[in-house]
């Protein structure tokens, strides 16, 4: 069965999964998908606020306004609304787990498209060309998924 709702995740639902979530609901609206998108973060730590700053600034560059989604943390209600959870890293499905929460089916982005690697975590890069290869990478991990979601 092919999923019909995905839920992003990175460590604090600052980074990776908005720009994941943004790049998504982008892509599903150029195209017409019925497919409903949505981010978490592993650690409450950043509960409630925006994406990081350069993370906004990186989607606007690319035509995709996240500065209005908050962050939230991963719960196992939140789990269960979602078909499929999308982690960034390995350390994000270890963490899964390690908190207990299950579900049927966690992916890694990276398996798609990307030979299986994780997504680094730009929360400290300074570099535009390292926060814009964490874009791509995203952006390629999310075109292959959303294939995958509706061939």
């Amino acid at each position: 069965m092919k999923p019909q709702s995905l839920l992003f995740l990175c460590l604090g639902n600052i980074c990776r999964s908005m720009l994941a979530r943004g790049i998504a609901q982008h892509h599903i609206q150029a195209q017409n998908l019925s497919l409903r998108v949505d981010g978490a973060g592993i650690s409450a730590f950043h509960q409630g606020e925006s994406a990081h700053p350069p993370i906004i600034k990186l989607a606007h560059k690319h035509g995709i306004n996240i500065a209005h989604f908050t962050s939230k943390p991963i719960t196992q209600a939140l789990a269960d609304r979602f078909d499929w959870i999308v982690a960034m890293d390995t350390s994000n499905v270890q963490a899964l787990k390690d908190m207990g929460i299950t579900h049927p089916h966690i992916h890694k982005l990276g398996n798609f498209g990307l030979e299986g690697v994780d997504i680094p975590d730009p929360y400290y890069f300074t570099r535009a060309q390292d926060l814009e290869k964490v874009y791509q990478m995203i952006a390629q991990g999310v075109g292959e998924l959303l294939t995958h979601c509706h061939v």
